[in-house]
Formats: structure tokens, sequence, C-alpha cells
């Protein structure tokens, strides 16, 4: 009878329920960000058994929430499911230290609490039924990107919350072998500037494996001014460089790699890729090699990395941004054996690169894509986070959005193309992938997919804020949005700063300037993930290597619909903050300030175009000044 009783009690008081879970959610979850960053800081973990942390941080969470909301029962609720997910968690995340399982424990807590306690506020908020529905449609995006955002902050705070690795991720010792398996090393060119080529190729022949060749591809260049020096130079570098110049080669860059696998010599057995701009180690091949020991290898990536970035506050800024991935989500992966390749300085085992049926030249990541068919023929991969060559980041706002649309746009490819690969049973499509494996490859576009749909909140947004004007209503915050709403965002940043301190071991200067990069990608990112879900391919463009010239204020055109966007609006915003019928801390004000957020989110972009332009006029200033002695030596000898 009690019990009845209780169960009547709890469905007549769902509210104050769901405020208790979340406002408790909210405030262990601030506490075990705390203990992570405590125990980061200091490289190692609390001393004590390591339940004693998460009773410790759900009593403090438990009596602050019957404080502040004045509940009995209630609070006791989400303690419960808390330490019943707490003792689980310190079964199934046994490598993961105490901090770590309870950050991860707490963010999943606070999600599902926030899922509820959102659908139960915008249901009994007094609202038209307008405003209501377009409320509902904005929580709905939210509900259906959820799945991804928690496999993605997985991805992205594993590096803080890991206490054993277990998979291999780091190179192996250079040591003389019986046996030197040949390797193709393929570079792919396509109108790039011969003298950036060349270095590379010299940078390939300083290698000390003794048993490989190199194969230059140069696909659908018009200009023999920009390949026959090429060609001329691996004639000099002698036998062990074969060149090909190829017209009308469709597939872009995996129809040329496509092409070198045809041409490889028969007795290679691993396959390597090396972008035309890429300056690789020496020791790139020995310290890799000894992994294709294991017959199931299928390939061995290594990260993206760049040079000449250093004294320019724009290829600062992109560098730090690109940094994050090879960092975090790379590295996160590995651990589950779903690392992908990322089209260069990787090798991949020929037998599995060919039973996979080759590069894919429908998509335009290619190679990500190769990574999901490797994986599912039974082959393992691995990620080592040790640099092995350095390429160059484009000059430009246009060639950083270029790249990020492709690099965004083909994940959905993967993800709408093998889609089958990720299910169960007879709607799946049978294959050797882990649970793990699936999962990590399905995020993999659709966490590309929700930035897309992330872009349809502007308008939803807008709609509700102008429809709450015409209705002249106004929503009083309660005191759990209050506390909820700054947790997020407080511990959202400060996690991201701890990562690029301990972790990345970037200053405050460079992780705000990959901050604003990353806000000037999110209109491209978005786009592209749309425009991906809608469509079938676009052309595979590549990123312009050369050097570029100054545009003044024409390289704002590049930028012109984040501009218009951002200018909108803010002006929407602003007003709107006029037109508010009652000034005060409630819901209107709150979506009114999301909205300039999200203004400045767009203007990042120009600001960003006008960096790059700033750092070009620089360069070019820099260069003429160095070049002017020269010239003028130069006269003075002909005249002499």
């Amino acid at each position: 009878m009690s019990l009845l009783y209780a169960a009547i009690l709890m469905v007549l008081n769902l509210g104050e329920l769901l405020t208790a879970g979340l406002l408790f959610s909210a405030l262990s979850f601030a506490a075990a960000v705390g203990l992570v960053i405590a125990q980061t800081l200091r490289r190692r973990e609390p001393p004590g058994p390591a339940l004693m942390a998460s009773l410790g941080v759900y009593t403090i969470a438990t009596l602050a929430t019957l404080v502040l909301t004045g509940s009995s029962w209630e609070a006791l609720v989400p303690l419960a499911l808390g330490l019943a997910a707490s003792i689980g968690a310190h079964r199934v995340l046994s490598n993961f230290t105490a901090a770590g399982r309870l950050l991860l424990v707490t963010h999943m807590q606070l999600m599902l609490f926030g899922l509820l306690w959102g659908a139960w506020f915008i249901a009994t908020i007094p609202v038209s039924t307008f405003t209501r529905a377009l409320m509902f449609a904005g929580y709905l995006l939210f509900v259906l990107t959820l799945p991804a955002q928690l496999v993605t902050t997985l991805e992205h705070w594993e590096v803080l919350c890991r206490r054993n690795w277990l998979r291999p991720r780091t190179p192996l010792p250079s040591k003389s072998r019986d046996h030197y398996p040949k390797v193709s090393l393929h570079v792919p060119v396509c109108s790039e500037p011969p003298d950036m080529v060349m270095a590379t190729l010299d940078a390939l022949a300083q290698f000390r494996y003794p048993n490989f060749e190199v194969l230059v591809i140069d696909n659908n260049t018009q200009d023999s001014n920009l390949w026959k020096p090429v060609e001329a130079h691996c004639q000099h570098l002698g036998e062990r460089f074969r060149f090909f110049h190829v017209e009308r080669l469709p597939g872009a860059k995996a129809g040329a790699l496509n092409f070198a696998l045809r041409h490889t010599a028969p007795d290679v057995e691993l396959v390597g890729v090396i972008d035309s701009d890429y300056q690789a180690e020496s020791d790139f091949l020995e310290r890799l090699v000894g992994y294709f020991d294991d017959p199931r290898m299928g390939f061995v990536q290594t990260p993206h990395d760049y040079r000449e970035w250093q004294a320019r506050l724009y290829l600062r800024m992109c560098y730090w941004e690109y940094k994050y991935f090879f960092e975090t989500v790379l590295v996160s992966r590995n651990e589950r054996d779903s690392a992908i390749t990322v089209g260069t300085m990787c090798l991949i085992r020929r037998k599995a690169l060919e039973e996979a049926g080759g590069w894919a030249e429908w998509c335009v990541t290619e190679d990500s894509e190769l990574a999901i068919r490797i994986h599912a023929l039974g082959y393992s991969g691995v990620y080592l986070n040790t640099t092995f060559g350095r390429g160059l980041i484009p000059e430009t706002i246009s060639g950083y959005k270029r790249q990020r649309f492709r690099w965004t746009y083909g994940p959905v490819q993967e993800l709408k193309h093998h889609f089958r690969l990720y299910l169960h049973g007879v709607l799946g499509r049978p294959s050797a992938l882990s649970a793990a494996q699936k999962v990590h490859h399905l995020n993999h576009g659709l966490a590309h997919l929700n930035i897309g749909l992330g872009l349809l909140l502007l308008p939803v947004g807008v709609a509700v804020i102008t429809s709450m004007l015409v209705h002249r209503e106004v929503v009083h915050v309660p005191l759990v949005l209050w506390v909820t709403a700054p947790v997020l965002l407080i511990t959202g940043f400060v996690l991201h700063w701890l990562v690029y301190r301990v972790v990345m071991v970037c200053s405050w200067k460079d992780q705000l300037g990959a901050l604003v990069a990353s806000m000037a990608l999110s209109h491209t990112i978005a786009t592209a993930s749309l425009w991906a879900l809608f469509t079938r391919r676009i052309p595979w463009r590549r990123t312009d290597k050369f050097k570029p010239v100054p545009l003044g204020l024409g390289a704002l055109g590049c930028v012109r619909t984040e501009l218009l966007l951002g200018v909108a609006t803010l002006l929407f915003a602003t007003g709107a903050l006029a037109a508010v019928p009652q000034f005060g801390f409630h819901l209107l004000i709150l979506l009114i300030i999301g909205a300039i957020c999200q203004s400045f989110n767009y203007l990042a972009a120009p600001a960003l175009a006008l960096l790059a332009e700033r750092d070009i006029r620089s360069r070019r200033v820099t260069s003429s000044q160095q070049l002017g002695p020269l010239l003028a030596e130069s006269t003075a000898t002909e005249q002499v």
C-alpha cells in the first residue's frame, strides 16, 4: 500500500521530481568536473577507494538540492540512480579513473534528466499553442542529435578520463629486421607548385628504409610547366622514383591512387600515401612496418601535422583547431580499433586494400571511407599519435572552408552508403565489424550530420522569439535553469580548456584562436552536412597550395553568407530586445541572448578572413623587403 501511495505521489509531483533530478545532476556533474581538473593538473589520481569519491560528490549534490528546492524524497531518486550507475561504471569502465567514470556517469544522468525536464517544461509553461509547437520542434532536433552527442562527448573527453590504454598507440623502435616488406609510396599531384612537390620527393629520398618505391601520379594538370620539372626531378632521383602524367583521369585523388595501385610493383606488400605538400621524416617506414608482422593489421595511420605556421596569427589559429581532432577523437577511436585513415602519412596492407576493392572514387573522403571497408573485412587498424610528416595549411579562408566542406560532406556520404553495415539482423549487411566499430563509424557520419540539423535551430529560434513577442508572452526562468545553463556553459569551456592546456600543451591565446577558427567553420560544416544529406556527390576540389595574392576587402567575398547571417541575426536580436514587453530575467531574454551569441558565431568567419588577408599582405611586404636589397645588388653588378 505504501508503495502504491508513493507511486501516486510521484506522478502528482512529476515536476518537482524532474526539477530535483536535474538540479542534482547539474551539481554532481560540476563537482565531477572539479575532480577531473584536480586529477589532471596533479597528473595522478587522489588516494582512497574510487566509490568514495562518487559517494562524496553525490552527498554534497543531494544536500544542496534539498536546500535549494525544499524537497524531501524527490532528491533521493536521482541519488539512487547515480549510485547505481556509478557501481555499474566501476565494472564496465575499469580502465578509467574514478573522476573519469564519475564525469561520464554524471554527464549521462544530466542529459537524461535534462531531456525529461525539458519536455515537461515546454508542456507546462504558459504560452500559446503555436509557441509551444515551435518549441517542441526545436526540442525534437535536440532529441535526434543526442545519441551522437553522447558518443562524441566520450571521444573528446576520454583523454582526460583514461587510466590505462590497452591498444598500441606509439611507434615501434628502429631496429634491424630479417624481412623488410616492400613499400610503395603513392604521391598524388594535381596542378601543384613544382618546388613544393620536389621538396616532398627529396624528403622521401632520404628514407633509411631499404626496400621501397615511390610513384608520383600527376593527374589532369593542364600546364606542362607544373609537371615537367617534377618528371625531370624523379628521373634525377633514380629508378626508385617513377612518374606518371595522366590526362582526363576520372575519380580525382581516389582515381589517381587507383591508377597508382594498378602500376605498383608485383612484390609490394604495403602501400603508403603521402600528400604532395607533406615532408616526411626519414624514419617513417622503419618505425611503422613492424605492426604489419601481424597478418590481420590492415593499416597504420599517423596524424596530420603542419609546418610554417608559427609566425602568423591566422595559421596559428587554424593549426590548433586542426590538432584537436587528432589529439582526442582519433586517440579515443583507436582504443576500440575504430580509427580511420586520413589521406596522408599512412601505411596500408596491399592485400587488404585490394580485397576492399581499392579507393572509392564516388566519395570525396576516400581515406576514411576505406577504413570502414577494411574493418568490415576483419582487419585491424592502428592510430599512432606521433608526427612523421608536416604539410601546409591553406593560406586563405576560402581554401580552409573548401577543405572542411569536403571533410564534412564525405562522412555523410559514407553514412548513407554504408548504413546497413551498422544494423543488425535482416536489415543489416554481414560484416566483421565489432559493436564498438559500428558505433564509432556510424557516429563519424552522424556527428557531422547533427551539425547540419543544428543549423535548423536558427530559424526555429527566430520563430519562437517572434511568436513570444507577438503574443507578449513572459515566462519566468526557474531556479533549476539558472543553475543548469551556467554549469553546462562553464564546464564545457573548462573541459575544452583542460584538453588544450594539459593534453595539447597549448596557451590561452592559441586556444582562443582555435575557438574562433572553429566558430568560423561552423556554417560551412552545417551547410556541407545538409548538402550531403540531399545530394549524392560533389566535384572533388583540390586545396590550392600556391601563394595567394592580397584581395583587400575582396577577401570577404567567400564569407558573404556568414557576414549577412551574422549581421541579420544581430539586428533581429537587437530589435527583439527593444520590443520585449517586460524586462527582467525571463525566457525571452535568454533566447535573445542565445541569438546574439549565434550572430558572433557567424561573424567569426569574416573576422578570420580579414586576419588571413592581413597575414598575406604582411608576408608579401616582408618578401619585398627581403627581395629589394638582392635586386639592388644584382642591378649594381650588371652596371659594373
